[in-house]
């Protein structure tokens, strides 16, 4: 026998015995020149198209969906192989092709969903999957599954295709994440949902991961006040922002590990009613975000809802203050023992409680016609709106105080403010538009502290003279009350009861002496 069949017998007997792994390829399409050198000759073969569909690159595939130069209408699939296992010894490379491709795009426009790609285009194969690996930021030792190179493709409003974009899946043995680039390997953001860090994630908790999104949001939107209204949940912050694409209208924002999409859909941001005083808007930065987790227990306490969950916090610039607006805190909760019963607390910026939305049948029950219930009631409203305030009128039910005022922050106009029980904030009602009304309705509001001494005994007088001693008390109101008096000039007190059907009014002066009767 030939010498060199010999040699050639016991090298294929030892390939054919040896085991698998000795002969395992150790380059992949990953490795630096791989992908390019692999995608010049599908492009040779295929008689250098001019656009493709998609590249699909794993660790020992090349596949490009590549269109036909005759026939523009017509796909084919190109595969480049790394031969791995016993026969790879022998012919370590090989490409087939070309396959028909079955077409079943969402966007139907062929040419649409095509792209120019160069082989140069992909030496930047092995350097974003390093950056790739970097950003997963897995927790055990990671590697490049696969990346694909296509068009975005966007569905609102209607299915179209975007630039052309690379998704890079990165795993490890119990995690995994996929990362997003543009052509020229620029990552834009991720999918980290299925990394352990993202199981774990709690925002409303505070800390690091919080300090990163608010610092995410902040390198996306700057530090200039253009959030309307933005919601912390434990694993995203959702925001109402400025789009800056389209001057004068919002977008929805969505912020977590994955980074800060915008919303394609702009028409739920937008929604409001033509008279809706819309909350003045705000920059991430003007929020101290330590005060996050020091408020949720807060809540829970003076909700009396111990153990409840935080279903999320609201924060705002709601124009119900009486200066300017502020940075407002929203704490909502749910019971622990039952989902469906909750409450909120707001909080100014500094953490100070403004208002207290309890659950059914908690909280203190309010009764400003009682005496105990009208000195803090005037106490909260002169450290509110300033001890002498020029004041049109004081309009009290049991549970709500009224009143209407020079607007601090427009002294020439009129506004409502509302106390119930906490704090004074700009009521919801306008102020009426009273059409005799001049410069000769206010009155100091000092000139009011006086009528807590008396508060209980006009009611019960009223009560008894009006014979409705079975009945109850509608409102109280303090004013000059210079639309039914036109040529009155001193402060007076009207008191409206009624029994079921029945209802009366008596006007009283500060002396408790009766200027007018409507008996029932």
């Amino acid at each position: 026998m030939h010498i060199g069949m010999i040699r050639f017998g016991v090298a294929l007997a030892a390939a054919l015995f040896a085991p698998p792994s000795a002969f395992a390829a150790t380059d992949t399409f990953f490795d630096e020149g791989k992908a390019q050198a692999g995608l010049e000759r599908i492009f040779e073969k295929a008689g250098h198209p001019a656009k493709i569909l998609s590249v699909d690159i794993r660790s020992n595939q090349l596949i490009v969906e590549v269109q036909e130069p005759d026939n523009p209408q017509h796909i084919d699939s190109w595969t480049d192989w790394l031969n791995t296992g016993t026969f790879g010894w022998f012919k370590p490379e090989s490409l087939s092709g070309p396959s028909p491709v079955e077409l079943n795009l969402a966007n139907r426009d062929l040419a649409a969903n095509l792209f120019e790609l160069k082989p140069a285009d992909l030496a930047l194969v092995a350097r974003l999957g390093a950056a790739s690996i970097k950003r997963a930021a897995l927790e055990d030792e990671a590697h490049v599954d696969r990346m694909e190179l296509r068009r975005q493709l966007i569905l609102i409003p209607e299915p179209k295709s975007g630039d052309p974009e690379w998704s890079v899946e990165v795993t490890s043995e119990r995690e995994r994440a996929t990362i997003y680039a543009s052509l020229g390997g620029a990552i834009s953001h991720a999918n980290l949902d299925g990394t352990r860090r993202a199981q774990r994630l709690d925002y409303l908790a505070g800390g690091k991961e919080l300090d990163e999104v608010v610092q995410s949001v902040k390198d996306t939107l700057g530090t200039a006040p253009v959030i309307r209204r933005l919601l912390v949940y434990d694993r995203t912050l959702t925001f109402v922002a400025l789009n800056s694409d389209q001057s004068g209208r919002d977008s929805r924002f969505n912020a977590g590990l994955n980074g800060v999409y915008r919303d394609v859909d702009d028409a739920v941001a937008n929604v409001g009613l033509p008279s809706d005083k819309p909350p003045a808007r705000f920059a991430i930065t003007d929020v101290d975000w330590s005060l996050l987790p020091k408020l949720q227990p807060a809540a829970r306490e003076r909700l009396q809802l111990p153990g409840g969950s935080i279903s999320y916090v609201e924060l705002s610039k709601p124009n119900n203050a009486i200066g300017e607006p502020t940075v407002q805190w929203e704490v909502h909760v749910n019971s622990a023992t039952n989902p469906g019963v909750g409450g909120y607390v707001d909080f100014d910026a500094k953490g100070n409680v403004l208002h207290t939305s309890y659950p059914p049948g908690k909280g203190p029950k309010l009764d400003l016609f009682q005496a105990a219930g009208y000195a803090p009631a005037f106490d909260a409203l002169s450290r509110a709106i300033g001890e002498h305030a020029a004041t049109v009128e004081l309009m009290f039910r049991s549970d709500d105080l009224l009143v209407t005022t020079k607007d601090p922050q427009k002294p020439d106009d009129l506004v409502v403010f509302d106390y119930a029980g906490e704090s004074v904030a700009r009521s919801i009602m306008p102020p009426l538009n009273w059409p005799t009304f001049g410069s000769d309705w206010f009155f100091d509001l000092s000139q009011a502290q006086p009528i807590a001494a008396r508060w209980g005994e006009l009611q019960q007088d009223a009560l008894t003279r009006l014979g409705l001693a079975d009945g109850k008390i509608d409102r109280i109101t303090i004013s000059k009350l210079r639309l039914y008096m036109p040529q009155n000039d001193r402060l007076l007190i009207e008191v409206r009861a009624e029994a079921g059907k029945r209802e009366g009014r008596i006007v009283y002066d500060l002396t408790g002496k009766i200027v007018d009767i409507d008996k029932p």
